[in-house]
């Protein structure tokens, strides 16, 4: 089989090619045999078949992640081999797609294989940061440590996660009821007023000509409306795949004017504790950056990452480039100095992150407090405006009487 890599060599330099293996296992082991970072590896002119029980399958979340590796933490730290210890967590978990992934785990450790090459074999599990930390805390024989420092980053980065979502589900819930009633009233109410409306056989104000058109217009073209906003719905998901719209977007998304702020300091948080985690843990530098860059989950502050890896690979600091992107604040990178000259940067990044999840969890906390009041007026100062265009003519022929 021919496979198509990327990664980087034993220099942090960005490689690529082809290479011709029996099989994956094969190739990554080449791979690895010359000193080569693999970022990216797959079958070149091979249609991957589509799983469809795994499309009807709910996926890993990371809180049953982070139990999971809290769990397997405790039972290395009781003296359990892995292999049982993985047989156990298969008998008890609940996800189907975890107790699957654990069964692939167990053949790949019966045939010999390394623990983080296992999971370097599901990547759709097991993010890149479980990897490479497992794969220190395994070469540093302190596994059992390794994983339970591990499943507290993943639980404090799900915990962050969910405080912002339930923010922002009472905002979204509003809002869609609120489209769906002005729907409803343009849709249905209206046209019953419509047709006593044109009986008064009186110049009708443009409010209520506005609206009555805007009436009119949804029941007669809906479904060119439904198919525009479909076109441009995907038409925007594809330009968001490409590397320019994907940046575009996300540096759109820390620009916004009350939301901008939450989501830097959200990367700000996560930024910190995945570098410093993979730093305490033993990760080199230019891997853990090399990972932070893949898992930030932000295309402009991945290109800062990869500029400060290109700064460190050059023997340079890692604070000059991240204060030079504009996206980290001066008081972080300045611990992040002061980490560096004093050699201990993966306890300065855990404080860091530690503060700007604290701010993240005021801010949203402020946030929601303040969205419910302006949802409500918004949504009431719409209905409205749609009830007072439909009794305009009515107080305008009032006043003509008298």
């Amino acid at each position: 089989m021919k496979f198509a890599y990327r990664g980087r060599d034993a220099r942090g330099n960005a490689v690529s090619g082809n290479l011709e293996a029996e099989n994956q296992e094969v190739a990554i082991q080449e791979l690895r045999r010359q000193g080569i970072f693999i970022t990216s590896l797959r079958p070149v002119d091979v249609k991957p078949a589509l799983d469809w029980r795994g499309l009807f399958r709910r996926p890993v979340s990371r809180r049953e992640l982070a139990l999971f590796c809290r769990q397997l933490a405790t039972m290395l730290g009781a003296g359990l081999p892995i292999m049982s210890a993985l047989r156990v967590l298969q008998r008890q978990v609940e996800n189907p797609s975890l107790r699957e992934s654990i069964g692939v785990l167990l053949q790949d450790l019966e045939s010999g294989e390394a623990f983080y090459r296992a999971l370097g074999r599901q990547p759709r599990v097991y993010p890149p940061i479980v990897i490479h930390t497992v794969e220190a805390g395994e070469l540093g024989g302190a596994l059992d440590e390794t994983l339970e420092r591990l499943a507290g980053h993943l639980e404090r980065e799900h915990e962050v996660e969910e405080k912002v979502k339930s923010a922002l589900t009472y905002p979204a819930v509003v809002s869609l009821v609120a489209v769906g009633a002005v729907i409803f009233l343009l849709t249905y109410v209206l046209p019953s007023f419509q047709v006593m409306l044109n009986s008064l056989q009186v110049p009708l104000p443009w409010p209520t000509r506005m609206i009555l058109g805007l009436s009119e217009g949804l029941r007669r073209w809906w479904f060119l409306l439904v198919l525009l906003l479909a076109g441009a719905g995907y038409g925007f998901y594809r330009w968001r795949q490409g590397p320019d719209g994907r940046y575009q977007v996300d540096r759109l998304l820390l620009r916004l004017p009350i939301f901008g702020p939450v989501h830097q300091k959200t990367l700000l948080a996560r930024f910190s504790r995945t570098l410093g985690t993979l730093l305490h843990s033993g990760v080199p530098v230019l891997l853990a950056l090399e990972v932070v860059r893949r898992t930030v989950g932000n295309a402009v502050v991945a290109r800062a990452v990869e500029r400060a890896a290109e700064s460190v690979r050059d023997g340079q600091s890692l604070a000059a480039p991240l204060e030079a992107s504009g996206i980290f604040p001066p008081m972080m990178v300045e611990m992040i100095t002061v980490g560096e000259e004093t050699g201990a940067l993966d306890a300065m990044l855990e404080r860091v992150a530690v503060l700007y999840e604290l701010e993240v969890e005021a801010v949203v906390g402020r946030l929601a407090s303040l969205i419910e009041p302006v949802l409500i007026v918004g949504l009431g100062g719409i209905v409205g405006l749609i009830v007072i265009s439909v009794f305009l003519p009515y107080f305008q022929m009032l006043g003509g009487i008298k």
